[in-house]
């Protein structure tokens, strides 16, 4: 926190370097030796990484990595460091999609050590947080609708392949529902829906230690094991997640 690109942050922001000494730091059932890798790894990673001028705008506010006007509604995704008021102990970074400016979706991320999540690759992105805002039900729908059936988890996950295609990252992690920071019996059901059944969908396999591992790029499931009427909807689906991937790839590129 002493390097100067983090040094206005750590001002303002004085719990962060110290995060990783709560019990609900990422992942339920980390180490504390793991928690304080993964937060070292991501902020040295940050500063090794990425360039100055993007740096300054994902600490400091927020980027605009993709965005589309469709039937009159704006939908943008935005990148920006996690805030305390948006459970910044599940990570460090977050996605948000915004519906005319109204953010109703989120996906929470860290820059880790592989060997942390049980991968032999040097750098993954593990995801911690998926997440619709109370109340957006409805703009929820209305995105979904509108950005060809691609439900906002998914639009969100294809923003991030986006990153770590632009900086050479191979490998992602997913928490599973039971080590969700936020796991208990109440809301066991809609946590097992939004990671496991979602990370399950992307191609990721459950691990040992119960997280969600997969490469990056994901790995598709072929045309012809899809059902008879669905191809053609599936096709337009990937195509658009595939678009969206490469804006933010693009975007990013252009800072280096």
């Amino acid at each position: 926190m002493k390097l100067p690109a983090f040094q206005d942050i750590s001002a303002t922001y004085k719990e962060l370097p110290y995060k990783y000494l709560s019990d609900d730091y990422l992942v339920s059932h980390f180490t504390v030796a793991q928690r304080a890798s993964c937060l070292l790894h991501h902020y040295k990673y940050l500063n090794e990484k990425f360039p100055s001028g993007l740096l300054r705008q994902i600490l400091h506010g927020d980027l605009s990595v993709f965005e589309t006007d469709e039937d009159g509604n704006l939908y943008d995704v935005k990148l920006g460091l996690s805030k305390p008021s948006e459970c910044d102990h599940e990570g460090e970074l977050s996605l948000h999609l915004r519906v005319n400016g109204t953010p109703v979706f989120n996906l929470s991320f860290t820059i880790v050590p592989g060997w942390v999540v049980g991968t032999q690759i040097s750098d993954a992105l593990l995801i911690t947080r998926l997440q619709g805002m109370q109340g957006c039900f409805h703009l929820i729908s209305l995105a979904t609708s509108a950005l060809h059936e691609v439900a906002p988890p998914a639009l969100l996950f294809a923003a991030l392949e986006g990153i770590a295609s632009a900086f050479g990252i191979y490998a992602m992690a997913g928490v599973s529902a039971t080590r969700q920071v936020s796991y208990g019996d109440d809301c066991a059901d809609s946590l097992k829906e939004a990671y496991d059944d979602f990370f399950a969908a992307v191609g990721a396999t459950l691990s040992p230690a119960n997280l969600f591992l997969s490469p990056l790029p994901t790995q598709q499931k072929p045309l012809a094991s899809i059902k008879k009427g669905h191809k053609t909807r599936t096709r337009k689906k990937r195509a658009f997640k595939q678009q969206v991937a490469n804006d933010v790839c693009r975007l990013l590129r252009e800072f280096r």
